[in-house]
């Protein structure tokens, strides 16, 4: 307790050193707490994007679908049969739908413009894809009608609206060529460039009779109440050898994301170690001017522990000022932005369909990310105090008492 009193009364013997030493600290504490909310703000947007729009939180394919996938193979398509629904888990989904993706020329008299079709069951993919919530202009696509909803950017690129007629050219499952006219019924927007600018939606009976895929999906799409248990679910299910399960989390744009937030942890202690440079240079000045007190003090008895428990305490007295501060502003800071947002449609705008993430980023912080924010700030702190501490224990009394 007297090295505590003494430690706290040390603090304000320069305090306007003491406070910068602490305001670097708060700072970092502040970038840290802040970045790493907004990295998790980032994979849940992603997240979420990739399980309404592209997976779910379980897709079934063929192994040699999933394999050719980029080639968008109609032939290895599935049938959706008794025996298929069967091999489904009984308990924990929620929502359940197969998708036919498929390649195609879009125009009206000039066919040459690429795009990305999906045929849907319309229903279902209300709640799994919520497309009818994105709507921004006309109404969603009903079963068993030649209809389609645009991408806002695709409609663009086209140059077309609400209730034109859309020529379809593609090829069937047998490699055979094929075409519809379908009426666009809605434009969509989601945000996210490269599905806005590519992608568009028919009905699944439609798209399964243009593509001579009756009764047949090339994927099935999961939706599950517990998104914790994908991979117990996905376990669970047993088609057999041809079939491939996948969770969302085996999705390469989340595999990423997961990588870079382990990788931002390595720049978040960079970053720290170089506020807590201040505080190393503070202990660092301490020492040297308190030399002949230190020498006075280890001459009327006091040990080297009980010096460095000393200096070390005053270290921590500034990480604890300096983290509470940082704390107190990194979680203001991010829980604002939880709630406001960060706009980002200029990048989300251009950015890819294979960057599923949408134009506002909101923050994600969570009680974990706060109090390891506050104790990294305060162990880091004292750790790298202990160097220029620990020039104390070597320091001789009787040379010290000599000090001017």
């Amino acid at each position: 307790m007297n090295l505590l009193r003494l430690a706290y009364r040390n603090f304000f013997r320069n305090t306007r050193r003491s406070l910068i030493s602490g305001l670097s600290v708060a700072l970092a504490i502040t970038a840290i707490i802040f970045a790493r909310s907004y990295i998790r703000g980032i994979f849940q947007n992603m997240s979420g994007n990739v399980v309404k729009l592209v997976s779910g939180h379980i897709t079934i394919t063929t192994k040699e679908y999933e394999r050719r996938e980029r080639l968008i193979p109609l032939s290895e398509s599935f049938a959706l049969s008794e025996e298929f629904f069967k091999a489904l888990p009984e308990t924990d989904i929620k929502l359940a739908s197969p998708r036919i993706k498929f390649g195609v020329l879009l125009g009206e008299e000039e066919l040459s413009i690429p795009a990305l079709g999906y045929a849907i069951e319309a229903e279902k993919e209300r709640e799994i894809a919520g497309l009818q919530k994105r709507l921004i202009e006309g109404a969603y696509i009903e079963s068993g009608r030649n209809e389609a909803i645009l991408g806002k950017g695709l409609a663009e690129r086209l140059n077309m609206k609400v209730g034109d007629t859309l020529t379809v050219i593609t090829r069937t499952a047998y490699d055979s060529p094929t075409g519809l006219n379908l009426i666009i019924k809605g434009i969509f927007q989601t945000g996210i460039g490269g599905m806005d600018r590519n992608l568009f939606y028919i009905p699944l009976d439609v798209g399964q009779k243009m593509l001579d895929l009756e009764g047949r999906t090339t994927e099935f799409v999961i939706l599950l109440n517990d998104p914790g248990k994908a991979l117990e679910a996905a376990r669970s299910i047993n088609l057999g050898d041809e079939y491939a399960v996948i969770t969302y989390l085996q999705n390469p744009v989340l595999r990423w994301v997961n990588l870079a937030q382990a990788v931002y942890s390595i720049f978040y202690i960079i970053i720290l170690l170089v506020a807590c440079s201040a505080i190393a240079n503070t202990m660092l000045m301490i020492v040297f001017e308190r030399t002949k007190e230190i020498g006075m003090m280890k001459a009327l008895g006091l040990n080297n522990l009980s010096i460095v428990g000393l200096l070390t305490i005053e270290a921590a007295i500034i990480g604890i000022v300096g983290s509470f501060f940082g704390t107190i502003g990194g979680t203001a800071l991010s829980y604002w932005l939880k709630y406001e947002g960060i706009d980002i449609s200029m990048v989300s705008s251009t950015a890819s369909a294979d960057m599923p993430f949408g134009p506002i980023i909101y923050t994600a912080p969570t009680p974990f990310i706060i109090v390891t924010g506050f104790l990294l700030g305060l162990l880091v702190t004292i750790i790298v105090a202990l160097l220029p501490i620990s020039k104390a224990t070597r320091i001789n009394p009787a040379k010290a008492l000599k000090t001017i």
